[in-house]
């Protein structure tokens, strides 16, 4: 019965990220093997056993977690069921990130983390307690307390180092992830420490892996401690160093499915980002990868990046369309109409610096770059210069009631549909003229737009100076200091 309760507390959380479930000797036995507890207990404690988790998983499905979290207190003032119940912390904490009240799933992470922290006596344990900190330092940054994360990971590592003078090997997965997770947040504020808590478990392992200890094991941590090296710290010498590990481990493994896959998923996210940037060197990594991993792609994880991986080409020829513009004229417009704009023309536009977004109404990233083209109109409005968004139509009308743009069963005429996004673009403070594409358009494929948001930044005699895909702080400082530049020149 206790069993049941767990395993159902573990399938409830995993749509967000991995649960610990626990093992079912720890719980099936305790049933069992109590000889000495008098039957009549038993009878009493069993139907709470059974109904609170019950009641708890129901209020969570309702969501009401801070109703469940009431009953969970309620119980634990039972001793005959405390211990057991502790478990539940992590669930409840679950149904307040599911309600974006980060705050109040710390306080019941908090409860969960000290719950396996006294509990963790094992490999096993220590790798449950090392999926309970990343998960925690997910929500742990939506948090006003994000500094508990930290804490509770240092513990977490404290303990488990503890049990590695026993269990010398079997604690480097569990060890290892955890400083991955606490690298990660050190980095922040402390690079140095960052570099050096990352340094220290990369040559732990490198020693191992030079023993007969080694295993398939042992490599994917090293691998991946060498790859948030190299993303954190953005060293092209990190990259270089996953590299090896792999030439290594794959020499030593050359069968393993396991290794392959994470090799298969590193050359997605490396090609991903060479993409945008080098398409002559994303091309040629993208090709030796297929070469690589085509032999493993019965393997179904290696398959589907793999196919991710091909997928990158269009993006790639994207890129190299994007570089072919930079100081070249820009692709003459395609206009079916204008929203949120008061008689402008084309003409208009002549001897401007003009930032072109690519944009739509129900791209969330899209959205999030208003405040930065707000500014840039603010500040360089008066020198010369101008916003214009660019989008498609997709069906949306404006709805008075609810001030909204919706996207429902009507069929809205072209003249709606440039009133809904006039008035989107009002609703969001935005001034900035849009320009509406015909249905049949080759414009954004002219622009080499392949995802949105897509600025395309052009200079007062209409060539292209800088195209800047996705939305971004890092997006937003290189297009304000290019478009100072223009507008100064």
């Amino acid at each position: 019965m206790r069993l049941r309760m767990f395993l159902v507390i573990g399938l409830l959380s995993a749509p967000l990220s991995p649960v610990f479930v626990f093992p079912a000797a720890t719980y099936g036995q305790e049933a069992t093997d109590a000889p000495d507890t008098p039957a009549e207990d038993v009878a009493e404690v069993e139907p709470e056993v059974l109904a609170v988790p019950d009641e708890i998983l129901q209020l969570l499905k309702e969501g009401k977690p801070a109703k469940a979290a009431e009953v969970l207190q309620t119980a634990m003032e039972s001793d005959a069921v405390a211990e057991e119940f502790k478990a539940l912390h992590q669930t409840i904490a679950i149904g307040f990130v599911r309600a974006r009240q980060y705050d109040k799933a710390m306080e019941q992470f908090g409860a969960a983390v000290e719950f396996e922290l006294a509990r963790t006596d094992s490999p096993t344990d220590a790798q449950r307690l090392a999926s309970l900190i990343r998960q925690v330092s997910v929500y742990g940054l939506h948090a006003t307390q994000p500094e508990l994360a930290a804490e509770w990971a240092d513990k977490a590592i404290d303990k488990v180092r503890a049990l590695e003078a026993e269990h010398p090997i079997e604690t480097q997965t569990p060890l290892s992830r955890l400083i991955q997770v606490r690298a990660s947040m050190l980095a922040r504020d402390n690079e140095d420490a960052a570099r050096e808590m990352l340094a220290k478990q990369v040559a732990k392992l490198e020693d191992i892996n030079a023993t007969e200890d080694r295993s398939e094991k042992t490599y994917v941590e090293l691998i991946n401690l060498l790859t948030t090296q190299a993303r954190l710290f953005k060293d092209n010498d990190g990259q270089d160093g996953v590299a090896s590990a792999f030439e290594e481990a794959l020499e030593a493994y050359p069968e393993s499915t396991v290794l392959m896959a994470q090799y298969a998923s590193n050359e997605y996210s490396v090609i991903s980002g060479l993409a945008r940037v080098n398409p002559d060197e994303a091309i040629e990594r993208m090709e030796a990868a297929v070469a690589k991993l085509t032999p493993f792609e019965e393997n179904r994880g290696v398959e589907l990046t793999l196919r991710r991986i091909k997928s990158l080409e269009s993006r790639i020829e994207s890129t190299r369309k994007q570089l072919e513009m930079i100081g070249q004229p820009a692709p003459p417009l395609d206009i079916d109409g204008w929203a949120n704009a008061d008689g402008i023309s084309v003409e208009d536009l002549d001897g401007k610096v003009v930032l072109y977004d690519f944009w739509a109404i129900w791209c969330g990233p899209c959205i999030a770059t208003f405040p930065h083209l707000r500014e840039f109109r603010e500040e360089f409005g008066e020198q010369g210069f101008e916003v214009v968004g660019i989008t498609r139509y997709y069906g949306y009308m404006w709805d008075e009631e609810s001030g909204k743009a919706v996207n429902g069963s009507d069929d809205p005429t072209p003249e709606e549909e440039r009133e809904a996004i006039a008035k989107f673009l009002q609703s969001k403070d935005m001034k900035h003229p849009t320009i509406v594409t015909p249905k049949e358009t080759e414009l954004q494929s002219n622009y080499g737009v392949t995802g949105i948001p897509h600025a395309v930044l052009v200079d007062r005699e209409g060539n292209v100076q800088m195209i800047k895909v996705g939305s971004g702080q890092a997006n937003a400082d290189a297009l304000h200091a290019k478009i100072k530049e223009l507008v100064g020149e």
